[in-house]
C-alpha cells in the first residue's frame, strides 16, 4: 500500500470521525428545537442514550466482526447504516419514529468509530507516532465540534431541526468512496474465530437493562431496583459464561486486569461530566440565558477549540510525563469545569458557561489520548483489539447512562415543580428561544427558576462524577508496557 492510498485512506476514516463528532454537537444543538416541535421534554433524554446505547451495545461486537470478516467491509457497513439512519431521523415525525432512528444510528456509529482505532493501532507501532496520528482523529473530532453548533444553530433558525440529521448523508458517501478506492486490507486482518453469540446476547442484555433502569428513575423508584438487580444478575452471568468460552467475546483475562480497567473507570466517569454539559448547556444557553440556537450551540466552541489543544500537546507531554499524571492533569481541569457549573447562579453571565466548557474541553483532551493508548500498550498483541473497543465502551457507557439519568433528573426536577398555570408544555417551549417568546412574560421568572433548579442539579450530579474519576487515578498503577 503506498503512502499516497494510505493518506487518503486515513482521510476516508477522519472524515467519518468528523460525522461522527459533527452529529454530536448538531444534535445537541437542536435538542431545544426537536424538544419544542415533538412535545418531548419527557423523553428528551432518550434522543442522546438511546445513540449511545447503539453505539455502546455494539463496539466490542463490531470489533469482532472486523476480526471475522475485516475492518474495511466492517467500517463500510456501519458508515451505510448510519447515514441510512441518519436519512430516517430527519424523516421523524414524532419523537417514538426518531429515537427508533437514533438507535440504528448508534448501533451504526460504535463500528464507524470504533474500527479506525483498530486500524491506528496496527498502522502505528511507536506511542509517539501513533499519539500523534491520535492527535489528528481528535483535530477531526474538535472541528466537527467547532462547526457543529455553528452549522446546527443555522439550520435550525434558517430551515428545521429535521436538517442537522440530513447533513450526515454527503458526508459519509464520501468517506465510503474515498475508502473504497484506496484502502486495499491484508488477509491478515480476517479470521476463523468462533463469534461468541451467547456473550454478546448477555452483553446486549445487560446494558438495555441498566439503560432502562437509569431511566425509570423518573417514573418508578420501584422499577428501577428490580431492573438494577435483574442487570446485576446478567452481569454475573455474563462474566461466568465468558470464564468458559473459547473464544470470548471479552476474555476474563481483560475484565480482572484492574491497571486496564481502572482507566475505563475513570473514562466512564468523566465522560459522564462531559454529556451533561454538552447537552445542557445549551439549553441553559437558551431556557435561561434567552440566546437563540445558534448562541447556545456557541457554547461549545471554547471546549472545542481546547479540545484540540489539549490533544496536540499531550503527544509531548508523553514523551515527559508518565500517563497517569498526564490523566490527572486533564482531570483537574475537568474538575474547574464542573465546579464552576455547580457555582453559577440563575444569573450567570453567557461567558462563564464558555469558560466551564473551555476547561471541559482542555480536560478531556489531555486524559483520553494517554489512556487510549495505554490501553493498548499495557495488554498483549491479540488482545489489543478487544481493549480498544473495550475501553471505547467504557467512555460510550458513562455518556449512554449519564444521559439517561441526567434526562430523568431533569423530568423528576420539572415535574415536582410545575402545577397551576405552570405546565410542562410550558417548559417544553422554554428550553428552545424561538417558541419561548410566545410564553406569558410574566410566568417566565417562575419557569426559568424550575429549569434552573433541575439544571443545576445535573452539574451537582457531574462534580461528584469528577471527583471520584480523580480518586481512582490518585489509587491506580499505570499498566506496564507489553513487548511486540
Amino acid at each position: 500500500m503506498t503512502k499516497r492510498r494510505m493518506t487518503i485512506a486515513t482521510i476516508a476514516l477522519l472524515i467519518a470521525n468528523f460525522m461522527g463528532g459533527l452529529d454530536a454537537t448538531i444534535v445537541n444543538t437542536a435538542l431545544p428545537a426537536i424538544t419544542s416541535d415533538l412535545n418531548g421534554i419527557r423523553l428528551i433524554g432518550w434522543i442522546s442514550s438511546i445513540f449511545l446505547l447503539g453505539t455502546a451495545v455494539t463496539t466490542v461486537l463490531w470489533g469482532r466482526v472486523g476480526e471475522a470478516i475485516g475492518n474495511k467491509r466492517t467500517f463500510q457497513i456501519s458508515v451505510i447504516l448510519f447515514i441510512v439512519s441518519s436519512l430516517v431521523g430527519g424523516l421523524s415525525t414524532s419523537m417514538l419514529m426518531l429515537i427508533v432512528a437514533r438507535a440504528f444510528m448508534g448501533i451504526g456509529a460504535g463500528g464507524m468509530v470504533s474500527i479506525p482505532f483498530i486500524i491506528y493501532a496496527d498502522l502505528y507501532a511507536n506511542p509517539a507516532e501513533r499519539a500523534r496520528a491520535l492527535g489528528w482523529v481528535t483535530a477531526f473530532y474538535t472541528l466537527s465540534t467547532v462547526v457543529g453548533p455553528l452549522i446546527g444553530g443555522w439550520l435550525v433558525d434558517t430551515l428545521s431541526w429535521h436538517w442537522v440529521f440530513f447533513i450526515n448523508l454527503p458526508i459519509g458517501i464520501i468517506s465510503l468512496l474515498l475508502l473504497q478506492f484506496s484502502y486495499r486490507e491484508g488477509n491478515r486482518a480476517a479470521t476463523q474465530n468462533r463469534f461468541d453469540y451467547l456473550g454478546s446476547g448477555l452483553l446486549i442484555a445487560t446494558l438495555v437493562v441498566l439503560l432502562f433502569a437509569s431511566d425509570s428513575i423518573a417514573t418508578n423508584i420501584g422499577q428501577t431496583l428490580v431492573l438494577v438487580i435483574i442487570g446485576l444478575v446478567l452481569m454475573g452471568v455474563f462474566y461466568h459464561v465468558e470464564k468458559h468460552q473459547t473464544h470470548a467475546l471479552v476474555p476474563v483475562e481483560l475484565l480482572k486486569n484492574w491497571q486496564i480497567q481502572s482507566q475505563n473507570v475513570i473514562m466512564f466517569l468523566i465522560n459522564g461530566f462531559f454529556i451533561g454539559y454538552s447537552v445542557y448547556a445549551p439549553m441553559w444557553a437558551q431556557g435561561l440565558l434567552g440566546t437563540n440556537a445558534t448562541y447556545g450551540g456557541l457554547t461549545q466552541i471554547a471546549g472545542s477549540v481546547l479540545l484540540l489543544i489539549g490533544t496536540r500537546y499531550t503527544a509531548h507531554l508523553m514523551e515527559r510525563l508518565p500517563y497517569k499524571h498526564i490523566v490527572m492533569l486533564g482531570s483537574l481541569s475537568v474538575l474547574l469545569s464542573a465546579v464552576a457549573m455547580t457555582l453559577a447562579t440563575q444569573s450567570a453571565p453567557y461567558w462563564w458557561l464558555l469558560v466551564s466548557g473551555g476547561f471541559n474541553g482542555l480536560g478531556m483532551g489531555l486524559a483520553f489520548t494517554p489512556m487510549q493508548v495505554s490501553l493498548q500498550d499495557g495488554v498483549r498483541q491479540d488482545l489489543i483489539s478487544v481493549s480498544t473497543t473495550f475501553g471505547l465502551l467504557f467512555r460510550t457507557l458513562g455518556q449512554t447512562f449519564m444521559s439517561a439519568i441526567f434526562g430523568a433528573v431533569l423530568s423528576l426536577s420539572t415535574a415536582s415543580q410545575v402545577g397551576g398555570r405552570l405546565t410542562t408544555r410550558m417548559m417544553n417551549q422554554l428550553t428552545d428561544a424561538s417558541s419561548a417568546r410566545h410564553l406569558p412574560q410574566t410566568l417566565l421568572p417562575q419557569l426559568r427558576t424550575i429549569l434552573f433548579n433541575g439544571l443545576h442539579l445535573i452539574m451537582g450530579i457531574g462534580l461528584v462524577l469528577v471527583i471520584l474519576a480523580i480518586f481512582i487515578n490518585l489509587i491506580r498503577k499505570e499498566p506496564a508496557k507489553q513487548p511486540r
